[in-house]
Order: C-alpha cells, then sequence, then structure tokens
C-alpha cells in the first residue's frame, strides 16, 4: 500500500485516473457552487468549473494596480475580482512539481515556438469572447450539461485543432508537441537513440539566465500577487472574503488545486483529446507518415491509443452523472442560459475556430496553461501574455460585439438538446438520461477502442501511464502487475 501511494506521488498517472480526479473537481465546484448560490440568491443552477470571466476580472485588477484606475482596457466588462480556481489550478501544478521533484523550466523553446505560443494566447482569448467560453467551458462544461451551442463550438475547435497542428509540423515544431514533459523520460529515451523525444532538452540550458522567462515569471506573480491581496483587503472584491465568506473561496481553491494535480500529473487536457480521436486511425494505418512529421514516438503512442479522448470522456462522463442528477432527482435547473453567450449563434462558430488554433499553438488549452504555468513551462509563461491581449478587442468594444452576436443568433428558444427536442419536463427528462446513456457508450467504445489499437489488456490502458506503456512497447514486455 505504501508502494502505491509512493508511486501515485512521484510517478505521473494514466489520462483515466487523471479525468476521474478532474470530475471530482468538478463536482466539488458545482456543490460548493449550488450551496453558495441558495445563500445568496435563494436559488441556483448546475453549472460546472468555468474560468474565463475570472480571469478578465483578475486582468483588470492588475490594470488599476499597475495604473492606478486611469484606465479602463477591461473595465467595462469586468470588474477587478479574484477567481480562486484559476490560482488552484495553478497552485496544483506547482504542488506536482514539488512532489515529482521537478519543474519543466528545464525545457528549452526556441524563439519561433514562443511566437507561436504568444500568438496562440492572444486568438484563443478573443476566441473565448465570440464563443462564449473557453474549451473547458465548452468539452468539458457544456457536453455533460447537454448544450448544443458546446457541441458545435467543439466540433469546430476539433476540425481547427487538426489544421493547426498539421500546419505547425511543417513548421519543424512536431517534436515539441508532447502531454508532459519529465527528464527522466527524456533521458532514457535518449539512451535508447529516440532522437525525436528531446526536442527541448539541452543539459547546458539555464533557465534562470532566460529574459523572457523572467518577464513571463513577473507578469504570473504580479498577477497572482495583486488578485490574493484585492481578497484580503479590497472590499469590492465579491469573491474576496470579506464578501464571500472563507468556504466558498476556500472549496473552489480547493477544487482548482485537485483539478491542477489531475492535469500536470498526465498531461490531461482537451486538445490532445480531440486531435487524438482525429489522428489514430491515420496514425494506425501508416504510422510512417506520423515519422516525417518529426512526431515524438511518445506522441504517436498517445494519439493511436486515445489515451487523451479517454481522460476527457472520464471526466465528462461523471460530470454528467452529477448534474443528471442533481436536475432530475433535486430539481436544480440546468446552466448555461446566458442570453447571447449561450445562444447558438455565429461567433461559436469562428470563435471555435479561434480556441482550436489556440490551443495547439499553446500546447494547451485555458486549463491546461494554468497548471502548465505551475510548473514554469517557458512558452507557456509567454502565451499567458497573450491571453491578456487577447481579451482587449472585446473589453473595449463590448456593445459592437454584443450587437453582432445577437444579430447572428440561430437558435433562440433551446440551450440544450432536451429542450430543443421536447417542452415537456419528463420528456426532457428521459432525454436527459438517453444523452447520458450515449456518452457512456461513446466512453466504453473509447478505452476498448483503445486496448485493441495497442494491442494491451485494459488494465494498462486505465491504469499505465502513457511514459510507462512507450518505454514498455520498445521491448514489449510490460509488466501490468507493477
Amino acid at each position: 500500500m505504501g508502494g502505491s501511494v509512493v508511486k501515485a506521488v512521484k510517478k505521473q498517472w494514466s489520462f483515466f485516473w487523471a479525468g476521474l480526479t478532474f470530475g471530482i473537481a468538478q463536482i466539488l465546484f458545482m456543490i460548493a457552487d449550488i450551496q453558495r448560490d441558495y445563500q445568496v440568491y435563494g436559488r441556483a443552477v448546475v453549472d460546472p468549473l468555468r474560468v474565463t470571466a475570472g480571469l478578465g476580472q483578475m486582468f483588470r485588477g492588475l490594470e488599476i494596480f499597475l495604473l492606478g484606475g486611469k484606465t479602463n482596457l477591461y473595465g467595462q466588462v469586468f470588474q477587478a475580482d479574484v477567481w480562486w480556481p484559476i490560482i488552484g489550478m495553478i497552485l496544483g501544478g506547482s504542488l506536482v512539481g514539488l512532489m515529482e521533484g521537478e519543474f519543466r523550466s528545464w525545457v528549452k523553446y526556441d524563439k519561433k515556438m514562443l511566437i507561436v505560443s504568444f500568438s496562440g494566447g492572444i486568438v484563443f482569448s478573443y476566441g473565448t469572447r465570440l464563443a462564449g467560453g473557453c474549451t473547458l467551458y465548452h468539452l468539458l462544461g457544456g457536453i455533460p450539461l447537454m448544450q448544443i451551442d458546446s457541441w458545435v463550438v467543439v466540433v469546430v475547435m476539433s476540425l481547427s485543432g487538426m489544421l493547426t497542428f498539421m500546419l505547425l509540423t511543417k513548421l519543424g515544431l512536431a517534436g515539441y508537441f508532447k502531454h508532459q514533459e519529465t527528464r527522466s523520460y527524456v533521458e532514457t529515451a535518449q539512451l535508447r537513440g529516440w532522437k525525436g523525444e528531446s526536442l527541448g532538452y539541452e543539459p547546458t540550458y539555464r533557465p534562470w539566465r532566460d529574459p523572457w522567462r523572467w518577464i513571463g515569471v513577473l507578469f504570473l506573480v504580479l498577477l497572482i500577487g495583486v488578485a490574493v491581496r484585492g481578497s484580503l483587503f479590497n472590499l469590492s472584491y465579491t469573491m474576496g472574503f470579506s464578501q464571500a465568506g472563507w468556504a466558498y473561496p476556500l472549496l473552489t481553491l480547493l477544487a482548482g488545486i485537485i483539478a491542477g494535480i489531475a492535469m500536470a500529473k498526465s498531461g490531461f487536457g482537451t486538445e490532445c483529446a480531440t486531435v487524438s480521436l482525429e489522428l489514430s486511425p491515420a496514425i494506425r494505418n501508416n504510422d510512417e507518415w506520423c515519422k516525417t512529421l518529426g512526431l515524438p514516438r511518445i506522441t504517436q503512442t498517445l494519439f493511436k491509443g486515445m489515451f487523451p479522448f479517454i481522460g476527457v470522456m472520464t471526466a465528462i462522463v461523471i460530470t454528467n452523472v452529477f448534474i443528471i442528477i442533481a436536475w432530475i432527482g433535486y430539481g436544480i435547473p440546468l446552466g448555461h442560459h446566458i442570453l447571447i453567450k449561450d445562444q447558438l449563434n455565429i461567433g461559436h462558430l469562428l470563435g471555435g475556430a479561434m480556441l482550436g488554433f489556440g490551443a495547439v499553438a499553446l500546447i494547451g488549452c485555458e486549463i491546461r496553461s494554468y497548471m502548465r504555468l505551475g510548473l514554469l513551462y517557458g512558452n507557456t509563461l509567454i502565451g499567458f501574455i497573450g491571453f491578456a491581449i487577447g481579451y482587449l478587442p472585446y473589453t473595449l468594444f463590448p456593445k459592437a460585439h454584443e450587437a453582432w452576436l445577437s444579430s447572428t443568433v440561430l437558435i433562440h428558444q433551446a440551450y440544450n438538446w432536451p429542450e430543443l427536442l421536447s417542452g415537456n419536463p419528463g420528456v426532457q427528462h428521459l432525454v436527459g438520461i438517453l444523452y447520458s446513456l450515449f456518452l457512456l457508450v461513446i466512453f466504453i467504445w473509447a478505452i476498448r477502442a483503445s486496448a485493441r489499437f495497442m494491442q494491451l489488456p485494459l488494465k494498462a490502458v486505465l491504469f499505465k501511464n502513457t511514459e510507462l506503456i512507450q518505454l514498455s512497447l520498445d521491448e514489449r514486455q510490460i509488466d501490468y502487475t507493477d
């Protein structure tokens, strides 16, 4: 038992375990959110973990701190505040760095990759404004909530992410696309002669001499420091302790920490999940094609086995089960019913395409970027600055954006599939149950298909991390009892 605990702390996890843990984090957040809404408003909705508006509020707080309130870059849309799940995810990433005795500051990115990540941050954050939320909001929140707009965003995002991935391979950046880096894996791969696994690894690299890294760290420290300071001393912060009390901030902070740990222990994220589902058939049918792209072996295995998709489906199924119980069993209405933002419109199409591009360019969606910030990935530190810039077109001209989005609404009356198919509550509940079974079937199919594609037992797919699978596949001698 003690050995298993040590391995869980020191080693990376499988995507299944990461998805399970992330789903638990979402449920913890929803419970805290429902409880607080009943206390404050006397009513509540089931609304999964969300981050983009909270980030905008934190940017507004930083703007006031740096410029003394003389500018209004974010103020037309956001009031300065703190959002604890974001801070929690960053802390979760750092905790994993401490657990494993290794932060990822050793990974060196060339200037081309830094420029791509910075651009990806700008495009992604603007995409969240058009799409009404990030990939977390739509894939890990909207899909469990049965949202129509989220399905559209996810489909467009998947296609855009695939095209972006292919574009960046043409730029010679494919070697950077790994779910997670650990020094032990890279060094072992080098000993085995796998040259494609070690892009970004230079033993002589000294990260503290990199000026770009210091710029990114300074920006991150200021953002978090201003938000936490405001939560303690600024009475206008609605999520600060003076207004929100202690229970809600601490519970949502804990939810963020658990989510951050889940992601940092596996590389769990949304963009890998969708790309792996699309690329798996191509890799199975023509693995030589992947070698011409310069794709690392571990990424080929990752995509072929659809491991990230299994992780995301695990989180989706768990979240959906909680939502169905709260909705049908306790009569709590479904969330994501905001005018314009959640009504399917053309913005979801354009924003979805931007989310796909940005997530791949960042080597991580927004939530994955938070845990990567905690692990001190250099490209994410720079890409995160791009997030602040990408919000500006919307925050400077919010009325123009809202007018355009409202004029392009495609579905006015229904937000989710049960509402679209019937106005009868009983029928809606039945549709919800059938929808849950549909998600469960996809989840089971993904696990069984992964085992078949990789010629592995189900136990290995569920419990072995990708690095162990990859290293063992080289010898085809996998110890499944380890």
